[in-house]
This record gives structure tokens, sequence and C-alpha cells, in this order.
């Protein structure tokens, strides 16, 4: 492994590893996780390829160790997927802002606006696939949006105040 790649492991390591102790510290808030912004932050910082690397190997990892309980396996790959597809808006939020070094206030509405996107995406992945496991259908998805609400609210906010 070249120089560069190391240090890109090993600083998309610690994002990840902070993301996870945060996690950890609200553990009992649900759907408040501040993983969608590390995995997001890691492919606006190195592209979409890597961010959906770190995002699906860092999903995987914590959802299987979850101190909450792991998920059933329909919903963990759907979690899995979900933030690899995090890393992915990342990686093309930062090429979209590459090319527009003019953007000033509109910049951070639409990193934002991205962070929004890629969770009710990651949300919605994950909660048809509780539906379609766990059923009946539209009970669980209707039961789902309080706190898809809440996911989509906090990191909102964690978007707007930390990225």
């Amino acid at each position: 492994m070249r120089v560069i790649e190391l240090r890109r492991l090993a600083i998309s390591g610690g994002l990840v590893a902070a993301a996870f102790a945060v996690k950890y510290a609200v553990i009992g808030i649900p759907n408040v996780e501040p993983l969608t912004l590390a995995f997001f932050g890691v492919g606006y910082a190195y592209g979409a390829i890597w961010g959906a690397f770190v995002g699906s190997v860092g999903e995987g990892m914590f959802a299987a160790v979850n101190p909450m309980g792991a998920p059933i396996a329909p919903v963990w790959v759907a979690q899995i997927m979900g933030m690899a597809l995090v890393g992915i808006i990342g990686g093309m939020t930062r090429q979209i802002d590459d090319g527009r070094r003019d953007l000033g206030r509109w910049r951070w509405a639409a990193i934002v606006g991205a962070g929004v996107v890629a969770t009710i995406l990651f949300d919605l992945l994950t909660n048809l696939s509780m539906a379609w496991s766990i059923g009946p259908f539209w009970a669980v998805m209707v039961a789902a949006v309080p706190f898809a609400g809440i996911h989509i609210a906090s990191n909102a906010l964690l978007f707007a105040l930390i990225f």
C-alpha cells in the first residue's frame, strides 16, 4: 500500500472510530446517530468509491456489534447498502462542489440537503427491508415514520452544525 492510501485509511478509521464513540454515547436516543455524517464525510473527502467502502464496512461492523442488538439479516444488508450509498452521495456532493467554487452560502445548504437526502434513502432502504421481512408491510412502514423523522431531523442538525 502506498503512503497516501495508508494515510487515507488511518484518517477514515479515526473518523469512523470517533463516530462509533459518539454513537455509543447517544445509543439510548432512538435514531440519533453520527455515522451518516462520518461516512458522508469520508466520501466527500476521498471520493465516492472510498466512501462506499468505508460506509459499508463501518456500518457492517457497527450493526453486527450494536449494544441494542444486531438486526435481522435482510435489515443488516440494507443498512450496509444504505451507508455505502451515503458514502457515494458524499463523493458526488464533493464533485459538484469542486466545480462550483462560487456557491458561497448555498454550498452549506447543498451539503445539508445532500445529507438529508442520504438519510432519507438510508431510512427508506432499511424500513422497506424491515417491512418486507416482518410485515405487515404498511403497518411497519407507518410505524417507522416518526423514527425516520427523528433520524432526518437529527442528521440535518448534525450536518448543519458540524459538516
